[in-house]
């Protein structure tokens, strides 16, 4: 199976990179190339993307800075992503984010997705600069 990881430090306080990242609101703000709108239809989050309208959520352990985002065309069909936030110091932050290839993805996607990480990274590191 192949993965993809991209990092980045942010000097800004654990806390505040979690907060933000962990509030699907915020998505389109930062993964530009995977959400271009995000929608909220009987209680659960919609978003359109390059690929078509997939359900996304988010599991989140803030103690253990995680975030675990889920999307696909239905809920019972979904594939996750993973970040770590991680403090480094005080006023440090590291963002891990990492995706698997799984075999309903095929090598054009995942080819597409291994760029697409490193904008959505680029982007988070920019909105906290």
């Amino acid at each position: 199976m192949n993965s993809v990881t991209e990092t980045c430090v942010v000097n800004v306080p654990r806390d505040s990179v979690f907060e933000f990242l962990s509030n699907i609101e915020n998505i389109p703000k930062w993964a530009t190339k995977f959400v271009s709108k995000l929608t909220l239809v009987d209680n659960k989050y919609k978003a359109l993307t390059p690929i078509g309208d997939v359900f996304i959520r988010l599991d989140v352990d803030k103690k253990a800075g995680l975030i675990d985002i889920y999307a696909g065309p239905t809920e019972d069909n979904m594939t996750p992503a993973y970040m770590r936030i991680i403090s480094l110091h005080e006023t440090s932050t590291a963002v891990m984010f990492t995706f698997f290839q799984y075999d309903s993805t095929p090598d054009a996607i995942w080819e597409i997705f291994c760029e697409w990480i490193k904008i959505e990274v680029d982007n988070i590191k920019r909105h906290f600069s």
